[in-house]
Parts: structure tokens; C-alpha cells; sequence
């Protein structure tokens, strides 16, 4: 008799499989048994090895944006994960309201909610690539999530570790990555993001160190950078955005559907577990969904039910989510999604790498010179 696997088991064999399948892809492009096709534009890739919740879509609008505010073109090229639209190839200019996007994906909206470029989305982000540059000047693309996207040559491999879950663990999975660790050895630099959340303590600021020491041990030459995520404020139904102590001594349901939940809600204290301060919003109760929950009118009932049980006097998200609520959402509580942007500790010293590398750099040095200029609308959200 055959024994009965766990469901955790067998996934955690999925994983693996597709972990193999990945390296063995990736060796073949570099042993030149699969060919890569070049864009006439430089190509940055962002990418990772864990299955999300590094914070690339953010790190991408902010790096867009200092590229903007040099004078650079750029443009980003995205599969557009969930996208619903049956093109195989498409281009959104510059300027395109999000509103025409919603088949395009979470992410792509989030671009256009923030950014002034042109998106090239397509499975083949070689084929996106060429359709916009066919379209529009471009110096630099941004691929988004592109570190094992081999087809596409690229000038720059920057991968993101997340410093509180850098091997993606979830639940019952204590590792669940796209490749394996060793595969940050074909990395050109590292950006550990939500460093703040992995500084709470001395345990916590240790084990930051031990992970750095680990990835240099796989990559003795990489540049390494960090990054922390910052509270701009709260932004409410009519896209008025406020300082963080906007909603202060009030309670709030907090939900998401992220790759790291932890990362949005450690943003907060919970009152059950933390002494509240009078300036500070605290959490009665959360409630977590998958990575790109599309929200129903169900879903909102249950958190509006989820409030008044814990006596919550208002509901707080990310943006990321808030663009996957359903239109016309009739609210009895207030709801409420957090603003961010990315902040590089090293962000002078990023890009004159970023630009001598791409033989740019003089324009880069210029992207850090007057952050006020960035290219962006309110906030970054998303994780």
C-alpha cells in the first residue's frame, strides 16, 4: 500500500522540482546550449530567489524614478503576473491611467499609479522589448523579476534578499525558493530590503549579520547594499494622503495578499502584544490572504465583520491590495492603505556602481543629486 504524503511534503517535492529545473535552464544558457537575444537598450534585471515578498515592485518605481530624474528614458518589461488580457504582446505609453490596465495585473497598475514610462508586457520580454523600443526612446529597461528570465541578455543582475525571510519561508515550508542559494553567485550586486524589520533586536541584528557572512560566502565579490522601508502616511478613499500619525490611539483590521505578510503588518503594533503608544495606530486583529488576492464583495464583508468583533474603528492595507478591491466597493468602515517608499543606505554609492557598470556614469551620479524631482506620485505600495 502506497503511504499518504502530506500536502506540505508533496509541495515541498514541487518545489524542489522546479528549483532543478531552474539551474539546469540556467546552465544551459550559460553554456550557450540556449541563446539569449539582446536588446539595443541596456537591460537591468531585478529579481529574486524567493517566491516574492522582497519588495521588487517598489525598489523598481523608486529606481525608475531617480533614472527619470537624470534625464534617462526608461521603460519597464514585465510579464504582468495575472494578466487576464489575451495580447500576446503589449505596450502601455507613458501616461496610460490604470484604469485601462485592470487586465494587466496588480503590478502594472502599481507602475502606472506611479510612474510616467512606457510598460512592455509579454511573456517573451525580449518581444516587449523590442515593441517598445520601436515606440520610444529608451536607455535603460527595468525587467521586473527578471533573474531567471535567461531568454533576455542583461547588463545588470541585481537580486533582493529579504533580511527578515531571505530563503522564503511560509507556514510549514521553512525554504521555499525559486533556485537555490548558490544561485546569488550569478548576482552583480545584492540589495537586502526590509532591513528595519530584521533590527528589532540583538537576536534579530545578529542573525542580519550571520545572513550577510552566508551570502558572501557564495559571492565573495559582490556588492552589497541595504535597504529599509518608511512610513509616508495613510492614504484614504479620496486619494488623500496624511502623516502616519494621521490615525493614532485609533484600532484598525489589517489585511494583505503578499508574498511576506509580515513585512506590511510588523509595520505595526498589536495591541494584544504591545504596549500602545498614544501617537501610534494599533492592530486589533489581521487577516491575511494569498500573494495577488483579487478581493470580492464577500471578502469585504467578512472584514467589516472582523472590525466590529474586535471593535476596530477603521481597516488598513497596501496599495498593492487596495488596486485588487472590487470597483464601487460600498464601505460602512473607513479603509485605509500605507504608503512607503524603499530607502537605500547606500544609495550614492548604488548608483555611481549601477552607472559605471552600464558605462552611464555620469547620468546615474546625477539620479541621487535631488530626490524631490523623483518622477512619482503618492507613496509606493506593494511588497
Amino acid at each position: 500500500m502506497r503511504p499518504v504524503f502530506p500536502i506540505a511534503q508533496l509541495a515541498s517535492g514541487g518545489v524542489a522540482l522546479w528549483s532543478a529545473g531552474a539551474s539546469v535552464r540556467v546552465q544551459l544558457y550559460q553554456r550557450g546550449l540556449l541563446a539569449q537575444r539582446r536588446l539595443r537598450a541596456k537591460v537591468i534585471s531585478i529579481g529574486n530567489i524567493a517566491w516574492g515578498g522582497t519588495g521588487k515592485t517598489p525598489f523598481t518605481i523608486w529606481l525608475a524614478g531617480r533614472l527619470q530624474t537624470a534625464g534617462i528614458n526608461v521603460s519597464i518589461l514585465t510579464r504582468g503576473y495575472g494578466r487576464t488580457s489575451r495580447e500576446k504582446v503589449e505596450v502601455l505609453p507613458p501616461g496610460t491611467s490604470p484604469r485601462n490596465a485592470l487586465c494587466d495585473g496588480d503590478e502594472v497598475q502599481l507602475y502606472l499609479r506611479h510612474l510616467e514610462v512606457p510598460i512592455g508586457i509579454a511573456s517573451c520580454r525580449y518581444e516587449a522589448g523590442r515593441a517598445v523600443e520601436d515606440q520610444f526612446p529608451v536607455d535603460v529597461h527595468l525587467l521586473d523579476d527578471g533573474f531567471q528570465h535567461m531568454a533576455l541578455a542583461r547588463d545588470f543582475d541585481l537580486v533582493l534578499v529579504d533580511a527578515g525571510n531571505p530563503w522564503g519561508s511560509r507556514g510549514s515550508f521553512p525554504q521555499l525558493l525559486r533556485e537555490g542559494p548558490a544561485a546569488l553567485r550569478r548576482a552583480d550586486a545584492i540589495l537586502l530590503t526590509h532591513c528595519d524589520r530584521a533590527r528589532t533586536s540583538k537576536e534579530s541584528t545578529a542573525a542580519l549579520r550571520e545572513l550577510k557572512g552566508a551570502v558572501l560566502r557564495l559571492n565573495m565579490d559582490v556588492p552589497f547594499f541595504s535597504a529599509s522601508t518608511r512610513l509616508l502616511g495613510f492614504v484614504d478613499s479620496r486619494g488623500i494622503i496624511t502623516t502616519p500619525d494621521t490615525l493614532a490611539g485609533r484600532r484598525a483590521v489589517a489585511f494583505c495578499g503578499l508574498g511576506s505578510p509580515q513585512n506590511f503588518l510588523g509595520m505595526f503594533p498589536a495591541d494584544r502584544l504591545h504596549v500602545v503608544e498614544p501617537h501610534e495606530l494599533s492592530i486589533a486583529a489581521a487577516r491575511v490572504f494569498p500573494d495577488h488576492h483579487r478581493y470580492t464583495r464577500r471578502d469585504l464583508e467578512i472584514l467589516e465583520k472582523l472590525a466590529r468583533k474586535h471593535e476596530a474603528d477603521c481597516l488598513v492595507t497596501t496599495e498593492k491590495d487596495w488596486v485588487n478591491l472590487p470597483e464601487n466597493a460600498s464601505l460602512q468602515t473607513p479603509i485605509y492603505w500605507a504608503a512607503i517608499e524603499p530607502v537605500l543606505e547606500q544609495e550614492e554609492e548604488f548608483l555611481h556602481g549601477l552607472g559605471e557598470r552600464l558605462g552611464m556614469d555620469g547620468k546615474f551620479l546625477q539620479a541621487g543629486t535631488d530626490p524631490a524631482k523623483v518622477a512619482t506620485k503618492i507613496g509606493f505600495g506593494g511588497a
